[in-house]
């Protein structure tokens, strides 16, 4: 009958849950970023550019080793031609003689390799950091949906409404301000000790303001005229008649038998203080009670009109079915003023935590959740199933209830568990800016690599390495909108950034050193022509 204490059992998100150490220090920084730009979108491009400007010389090295390479083949581009011409018909010998004019000349096609290869490894364990941190950005939300929810019903406690006792993970109803409120407190009467307002058994029923005709109880739940017949108890009701018939084998066991548990164990069961004859044929024949008998079809069943004419079992009856009764109503009671006054407040409370919490950017608006795909068939908000696939359930704390996530996220739904352009998470923008800013990336580098892949065998563009860097132009875009489609939005936008910055880095690198390299050309050519000069005069 309480509403849980939403905090109680789910844990802190200060030691970001169950990060492994070899990525918690990437994480910490991208939290770190986040919180301090306020926006997750502008925090983690911010996390991208320091990676990109920590492995800054490693990029420069070997973009600009690259562009060196590239500039040493143009100058040997006539040789190689030459090469190409004159071994045409002998691969082995053509290797041979390239490497050796690629010695000559300070040609390295591997001086690029390492720079790029740490440089990948760190793609690999960003990888990681963003699938690790964006597993638990979206408890951290819930986190706080779960605080606005338990300070709503905190503010409750101290207006007297609710009740939480020492030690206890409930918020219980005062069912004196329910029944006032709701006009019914003058079919309860309040027991004299004190507290315990939050109990039903506080209250007692007034069975016969409750029966009288037009009883205002009856009128507003009319399903409770099933229990009563003629102003009184309904022997015929299921729930009553279950009531009865507990009480009269228990009636039967401890007072007209007077048996011991040893004694009945193999025709009685007991729960409590309450006996259930199982059946009733054998334990007739064992016992014969004049409150168990067959009837015109030879069925044993409980004889009710003995039953009823004991006053004794009539008297435990009369309690227990008024008690049940009085239970039943306050409970309803009491959930219909919780639905009407406690948790629409408490979950209103819990979206706008959501709002003012939420992973989303200013400046990509079209997707509702970052840490989740940027696709029209994305929920925003992780249903319960997703959380427990994604958080595992020993990170679940109270959200593995249903009642607890539903609480939470119950004004959520309509907005953020919808699927559908327009409503789901995303458009698959950034999933096409993915592919779109890898393939200009590839597409620049492969300008790059064009002559070396001409003439590093005799076959030239027909080569096996050149089919292999034209197939890899199309690979690795896909391969980064598979990334964007596994991963999540802040991923991608990871990606996009890095892509546009190694662009832009090769680019700008590819600038410089052209110019410094045609600086040396216009040297060597410059001495070339002394000596040439010189030559003529000897």
């Amino acid at each position: 009958m309480g509403l849980f204490n939403l905090l109680a059992t789910l844990p802190s998100f200060g030691n970001l849950g169950e990060v492994s150490l070899k990525h918690e220090w990437i994480c910490k920084i991208i939290g770190a970023l986040i919180n301090f730009v306020g926006d997750v979108g502008i925090g983690i491009i911010l996390f991208t550019v320091i990676l990109k400007l920590l492995t800054l010389p490693l990029d420069i090295y070997s973009r600009a080793s690259t562009k060196k390479n590239s500039l040493k083949l143009e100058l040997m581009k006539d040789d190689l031609e030459k090469l190409k011409k004159q071994y045409k018909n002998n691969e082995r010998l053509y290797q041979q003689k390239m490497m050796a004019l690629y010695k000559k000349n300070g040609y390295s096609a591997f001086s690029a390799c390492l720079p790029t290869l740490v440089t990948l490894i760190f793609f690999i364990i960003v990888i990681g950091a963003f699938n690790n941190y964006s597993r638990f950005a979206d408890k951290e939300v819930f986190n706080q949906m779960g605080k606005a929810y338990d300070t709503c019903l905190e503010s409750k406690v101290k207006e007297g409404i609710l009740y939480k006792e020492d030690g206890k993970e409930f918020y219980y109803l005062n069912y004196n301000v329910a029944l006032d409120e709701k006009g019914f407190s003058e079919f309860f009467t309040e027991k004299e000790e004190e507290g315990n307002k939050h109990l039903n058994s506080h209250y007692e029923l007034d069975f016969a303001k409750f029966s009288a005709e037009n009883s205002a109880l009856l009128t507003k739940y009319t399903n409770y005229q099933a229990y009563l017949k003629d102003g009184k108890l309904n022997v015929e009701n299921q729930s009553l008649l279950s009531i009865l018939n507990t009480c009269t084998y228990t009636y039967i066991i401890t007072t007209e038998l007077e048996l011991t548990d040893e004694q009945v164990k193999d025709y009685v069961k007991k729960d409590g203080e309450n006996y259930f004859i199982s059946n009733l044929k054998t334990f007739d024949e064992k016992f014969n009670s004049v409150y168990i008998e067959p009837n015109a079809e030879g069925v044993y069943v409980v004889n009710y009109d003995n039953v009823l004419s004991n006053s004794e079992i009539n008297g435990a009856f009369t309690k227990k079915a008024e008690r049940f009764i009085c239970d039943s109503l306050l409970e309803v009671i009491g959930n219909e003023y919780l639905n009407e006054k406690i948790r629409p407040e408490a979950r209103q409370a819990s979206a706008k935590a959501y709002e003012e919490n939420k992973s989303s950017s200013k400046l990509f608006p079209w997707v509702k959740n970052l840490w989740v795909v940027d696709s029209p068939n994305k929920y925003a908000l992780p249903i319960k199933t997703d959380l427990e696939k994604s958080l595992g359930t020993e990170n679940m704390g109270s959200l593995l209830q249903d009642e607890v996530y539903n609480e939470l996220t119950y004004n959520l739904k309509a907005e953020y568990q919808q699927k559908g352009f327009g409503k789901g998470n995303g458009l698959f923008i950034l999933v096409a800016l993915s592919i779109l800013t890898m393939l200009g990336s590839t597409l620049i580098m492969n300008k790059q690599q064009k002559t070396q892949m001409q003439l590093s065998s005799v076959d030239g563009e027909n080569s096996q390495a050149a089919s292999t860097q034209k197939m890899m132009t199309w690979m690795m875009p896909i391969m980064f909108g598979v990334f964007a489609f596994i991963y999540s939005s802040a991923f991608s936008i990871y990606m996009i950034t890095s892509s546009l910055l190694s662009t832009g880095f090769t680019l700008l690198i590819n600038f410089f050193v052209e110019r410094a390299f045609k600086k040396q050309i216009e040297e060597i050519e410059k001495q070339k022509a002394e000596k040439i000069k010189y030559g003529k005069r000897r």
